[in-house]
């Protein structure tokens, strides 16, 4: 089954460290490390749009369920532009694999918010 998906993007004057320093930051205060994106077009990778910053983010709900947000940084000379996209499985998935084996989309948003307002 598809993953669903909440995006948001927003352009900033940041440079693209000192928005690294901030993702750090906030993340850690998320008791979550990035991991790097790996792209799955084997041979055509080549041909990839490839942001600056390129990672997913992920953490453990009260409940036991999990969360992910995926994490771009575009860099466009004067400003960059940050994408977070928010992870999570439909409803029919999280009833089929139970809450604690599942992404919940609630707490990726909320997750997205909490990056988001620290990269702003």
């Amino acid at each position: 089954m598809a993953m669903k998906t909440d995006d948001v993007t927003f352009r900033t004057p940041r440079s693209v460290e000192d928005l690294g320093r901030a993702l750090s930051r906030s993340l850690s205060s998320l008791k979550s490390e990035a991991q790097p994106i790996i792209s799955d077009s084997g041979a055509l990778s080549g041909f990839d749009d490839r942001a600056e910053i390129e990672v997913v983010a992920d953490g453990q709900t009260l409940l036991g369920g999990m969360w992910a947000v995926q994490i771009y940084v575009f860099d466009h000379g004067l400003e960059r532009e940050v994408a977070l996209v928010a992870l999570g499985d439909g409803g029919f998935a999280r009833a089929w694999a139970g809450a604690r084996n599942s992404v919940s989309l609630a707490a990726s948003v909320k997750k997205r918010d909490v990056i988001a307002s620290s990269l702003r």
